[in-house]
């Protein structure tokens, strides 16, 4: 996996506030998570897609 993936980074991942304090998800699984987790299912948000695609093309120029 690349440095990027992890929950947090996933167009699935969401939050809510609770009573108990902060609630993190995955709103495709259901499931608790933590945004360090990794899961093979990632998705990259639109804004880490694009730093994804701008290393990739600085490494490639190397």
């Amino acid at each position: 996996m690349n440095r990027f993936h992890a929950c947090a980074t996933c167009i699935h991942y969401g939050m809510e506030k609770t009573e108990k304090g902060l609630y993190t998800y995955c709103r495709r699984l259901g499931y608790e998570t933590k945004p360090y987790y990794q899961f093979n299912c990632w998705t990259p948000k639109p804004n880490v897609r694009k730093l994804m695609e701008k290393e990739m093309r600085k490494e490639d120029h190397q």
